[in-house]
């Protein structure tokens, strides 16, 4: 095997002292970030094959927050490696992309950083979040124009790569939020790479990024009766009370649920209706957003 190390310099410029905890957890956030890295190298540079990467801490400094850190790129081989140097070398004419312009893999993170919290904000609809998108996008074209610059792209080929190679954005967009995190406890604060003032997380998109929040746990089933619920019959079967059934309850959710008949119910009783209205028992749960919605509707009785 064979293998490169770049140094990554990161400084958050807050002015107050930072919890450990938040540092810790934007740190393990970065390595993460990093370790999805390879998906963008290897789509920028097909003759690469980066089989892991490694993050390790060199020093940290608590003035302000200074965080140098060095990636090590691990190859398959010797001649994997000089193919990706060769390859580099047919993109920029230089081979210092690896050795002496660390400043590329940086510009790579922070694309990555401001794509996925671009990611995040735009999975709502709300007008604030679209603002705070379109805040970070503009601070990641500069980005974008930079590393296409370092490899002769076209930033709109660049971007396409960036955004496409990425197969988990959701755990990129909670990576990116994560590593940003640190900064948002001032609201001044600006995240800057390897000393290069051009290729920064800018004030506004610090503060434009949102918290994080996973995915809710499944919680426990919710069961609630309702009385007098008007029942839009979609399939049924006069075979069986438990299988076969479902209806929409237009009241309580839009959603087809399967529904069950009580034992006193004939199902030749519900034979040619479109709808009913009757009382019944809805078991609740959640979707995979979270969202409270009906799993099941027992019928408990049919009201004439």
């Amino acid at each position: 095997m064979q293998y490169q190390e770049v140094s990554q310099r990161i400084y958050y410029s807050n002015k107050e002292y930072v919890p450990v905890g938040e540092i810790a957890r934007s740190l393990i956030a970065f390595e993460s970030l990093v370790k999805q890295a390879p998906e963008v190298l290897e789509a920028l540079f097909p003759d690469a094959k980066v089989i892991d990467i490694e993050v390790f801490i060199k020093e940290l400094r608590s003035d302000s927050i200074w965080e140098d850190l060095v990636v090590k790129l691990i190859f398959g081989n010797q001649q994997r490696f000089d193919e990706c140097i060769e390859n580099t070398r047919q993109k920029l004419g230089i081979e210092q992309i690896m050795n002496k312009n660390p400043n590329f893999l940086s510009a790579v993170l922070v694309a990555m950083i401001l794509a996925g919290g671009a990611y995040y904000l735009g999975k709502s609809s709300t007008s604030s979040d679209k603002e705070a998108k379109a805040t970070i996008e503009a601070n990641n074209n500069t980005i974008i124009k930079i590393g296409a610059g370092m490899v002769d792209m076209s930033a709109e080929e660049f971007t396409n790569i960036v955004i496409s190679a990425i197969k988990d954005k959701e755990k990129l967009a909670e990576n990116s939020l994560n590593v940003v995190k640190p900064a948002k406890l001032d609201p001044n604060a600006t995240i800057t790479f390897n000393e290069d003032p051009h290729i920064k997380i800018s004030n506004a998109s610090v503060r434009a990024m949102p918290e994080y929040k996973s995915k809710p746990e499944i919680a426990e089933d919710v069961i609630e009766d309702f009385h007098d619920v008007r029942l839009e019959i979609r399939a049924i079967d006069l075979d069986s009370t438990k299988r076969g059934w479902a209806v929409v309850a237009p009241s309580l959710h839009k959603r087809r649920v399967k529904l069950q008949l009580d034992p006193t119910i004939k199902p030749m009783d519900l034979k040619n209706k479109l709808s009913i209205n009757g009382h019944i028992t809805g078991v609740w749960g959640a979707d995979n957003q979270g969202i409270k919605v009906p799993k099941l509707i027992f019928l408990r009785e049919i009201l004439d």
